[in-house]
């Protein structure tokens, strides 16, 4: 399993398991809230009813000689509630079918005016039930309470005209409804989870066809990207081997030492984008010798001070055709620099040191090995073991010391391996055959 894949897929379960866990809570809170909101309106409609009846009133907050009623709700008969007899069988009868399990009765006093407990009857309430009462009572709201095993209710108790007259604290056995709750909330629990399996398989799905369009055609990309390059690099080929043809002196040259380049910037350490831009620009190393006149490119014998001079021009001239090229931009190092010295006596900026790029100091030193090694028409050809000792005196002069020091590990049969290359069928072989076979 892949990074991406694999956090992908941890996102998701994750965002799976909060979004059901939310929903679920969510879900169980609803159904709870509606189911005992809607059980406390009923009881409390039920109980209200009751209570605040013409008859029950009389029996519960009026005496016999209360002519105000609502404004004189304070005054408690006992005698006249023990009269009736059958007052308490009576609330049982009413209430019980609705699962009321305990009822007590407080006037607009907090005084208890009926309890199904008989030792509570006369009593005024204390501490926090007579908090709760005055809440009530301020509020004129009924307040639920699900935090015990029962249901318990506070309604707020009104005469027809809207006056408050009392309280009822009822507490009511709700466990069908709990057990109703709970198998509401699971079948919802249940069937989140499957959508929300559902929907993680889902999405996993449209990601791994979707991950495997994309790697599909990074693939393609790749291969096209990779068709470009090596039709840019064939084509930087053919041209530098033109310029070889057009030049008695260079015949193969570019390609032996892009070669000795490529081989001696590994041997350096350099690799990746660095190592292709080095290998193209030596393979353009001379690209502005096309603008150089017949007369003098093709000159055989020394060229004078005039034609040297002309001769110069080749690296600004190269420079200038290759500039409006974004991707060999940091291939011009070589083009630009790799007639500097590292004494500072070089062309065409006399940089100095480490002023000259890196690359430009390792072609430098491949470009006079290959023309040491060479036959030209003024001269022949001179061994590896002179060419080296050549390199060797002018290292720290015209040469990096590092860059001479690092070509001189390279075996002596690697270097010719990539001459005799260059030498089978004329110029007709590729880079792309050659280095893998000398490196």
């Amino acid at each position: 399993m892949t990074d991406p894949y694999r956090s992908f897929t941890m996102m998701l379960a994750s965002f799976v398991v909060i979004f059901g866990a939310v929903l679920s809570f969510t879900s169980y809170w609803f159904v709870s809230h509606e189911l005992i909101r809607e059980n406390g309106r009923l009881t409390r409609d039920v109980v209200a009813k009751y209570v605040t009846s013409p008859s029950n009133a009389d029996r519960l907050f009026y005496s016999s000689t209360d002519t105000g009623r609502a404004d004189d709700a304070n005054i408690f008969s006992a005698s006249r509630i023990q009269a009736g007899g059958t007052f308490d069988s009576d609330m049982h009868a009413t209430f019980d079918s609705y699962n009321i399990l305990d009822v007590r009765i407080m006037d607009g006093n907090g005084q208890i005016r009926f309890s199904y407990d008989d030792s509570e009857w006369h009593q005024a309430l204390t501490g926090h039930e007579r908090e709760q009462f005055e809440r009530i009572i301020r509020s004129g709201q009924m307040l639920t309470d699900k935090r015990s095993g029962n249901l318990k209710l506070w309604i707020p108790l009104s005469t027809s005209s809207g006056a408050l007259i009392g309280v009822a604290e009822v507490s009511k056995d709700w466990s069908a409804q709990r057990a109703k709750i709970v198998s509401i909330s699971l079948t919802i629990m249940l069937i989140t989870a499957i959508g929300m399996l559902l929907l993680f398989f889902g999405l996993r799905h449209i990601f791994l066809r979707s991950s495997r369009v994309i790697e599909r055609q990074k693939s393609e990309l790749g291969d096209m990207l990779d068709r470009v390059h090596r039709t840019y690099d064939e084509s930087l080929q053919a041209l530098s081997s033109a310029l070889d043809s057009r030049d008695n002196e260079t015949q193969g040259h570019s390609l032996r030492v892009t070669a000795y380049a490529w081989l001696l910037a590994r041997q350096m350490g350099v690799e990746g984008q660095e190592l292709e831009m080095l290998y193209r620009g030596a393979l353009l190393h001379d690209v502005g010798k096309i603008g150089i006149p017949d007369a003098i490119l093709r000159k055989e014998g020394p060229l004078d001070e005039m034609e040297w001079a002309i001769m110069r021009t080749h690296v600004n001239m190269g420079v200038r055709m290759l500039a409006h090229i974004d991707f060999l931009g940091p291939a011009l190092d070589v083009v630009r620099c790799h007639h500097e010295r590292w004494d500072g006596l070089g062309y065409p900026e006399g940089l100095r040191g480490e002023e000259i790029p890196l690359s430009a100091r390792i072609f430098a030193v491949c470009d006079t090995y290959d023309a040491i090694t060479s036959d030209r028409p003024y001269r022949a050809s001179k061994s590896h073991e002179t060419a080296i000792a050549e390199l060797r005196q002018f290292a720290g002069s015209q040469f990096c010391p590092d860059v001479v020091a690092a070509f001189m590990t390279i075996p002596s049969s690697t270097l010719q391996r990539v001459r005799d290359l260059s030498q089978q069928e004329g110029n007709n072989f590729s880079l792309a055959d050659l280095m893998p076979s000398v490196s």
